[in-house]
């Protein structure tokens, strides 16, 4: 009779424990604005994320744009004298963006950690990565920001946080993957994540629209506008040396 009540307790402990109301709430997150319009004289600007993460684990932010394939001209010394360009290297399947925000507690090397940067490096070669995401943070294509989220209070074994990210002036039109991840002894344990929408608007959808599908005239503008900006250029320059 004992025994059985003891398997009737642990039976109704193991139900208990495995209800959806008493498991750990999962990761949130909040990403405002969504909609990011790029015009005429686009610097960049900055998107706010906010949400929560269990208590015990860091949020991670990162925003990726879409997976390409990456060509590049590889360079070398032709017969140990002239450099010169000695074939292409392909890197496949890596985002055109890629940017993580951290809270800057963690002592992670984010460029070469597979939370960041590594996890989409796939079987390329060390050395050629390398080079690759030093081409890319250079362009301010890859970025890693740290002390950008900040913890806002802890409730009912949650940690809420609020984070301001960069969002750069090299941004293109596109829809973004943007996640928050819940990571713990450097493993992410959950994840949550949204898009993030970029439209060009004013000229630069002007010219995009023109270049798309009127591709001579647009050509043509272009030809026009830069000997416009070369005759513009000169004068100014001629009136300032005048001056002296």
């Amino acid at each position: 009779m004992k025994k059985s009540a003891y398997i009737c307790a642990a039976l109704l402990a193991a139900l208990f424990l495995s209800c959806p109301a008493f498991a750990a709430a999962p990761v949130s997150m909040t990403i405002r604005p969504n909609l990011v319009a790029i015009g005429t004289g686009f610097n960049g600007t900055k998107v706010t994320v906010t949400g929560a993460v269990p208590q015990g684990t860091s949020a991670v932010i990162r925003l990726l744009g879409e997976p390409r394939n990456k060509t590049f001209k590889k360079k070398g010394k032709a017969l140990g004298l002239l450099w010169m360009n000695l074939g292409e290297v392909e890197i496949q399947g890596v985002p055109d963006v890629f940017l993580v925000g951290t809270d800057g507690v963690s002592d992670i090397n984010w460029e070469h950690s597979d939370l960041a940067f590594m996890s989409v490096k796939g079987d390329t070669e060390d050395w050629i990565y390398d080079e690759f995401i030093k081409l890319m943070e250079q362009d301010g294509f890859y970025e890693v920001e740290n002390n950008v989220i900040q913890y806002t209070g802890q409730a009912e074994g949650m940690r809420s946080f609020k984070a301001e990210l960069s969002i750069p002036s090299a941004m293109h039109q596109g829809v973004y993957r943007v996640e928050v991840l819940s990571v713990k002894d450097g493993k992410i344990a959950d994840m949550a994540a949204e898009e993030l929408h970029t439209k060009l608007t004013g000229l630069p959808a002007f010219l995009s629209k023109l270049a798309f599908e009127h591709s001579l005239l647009y050509g043509v503008a272009a030809v026009v506008i830069a000997i416009l900006a070369g005759l513009f250029m000169s004068l100014v320059f001629k009136e300032r040396g005048g001056a002296h």
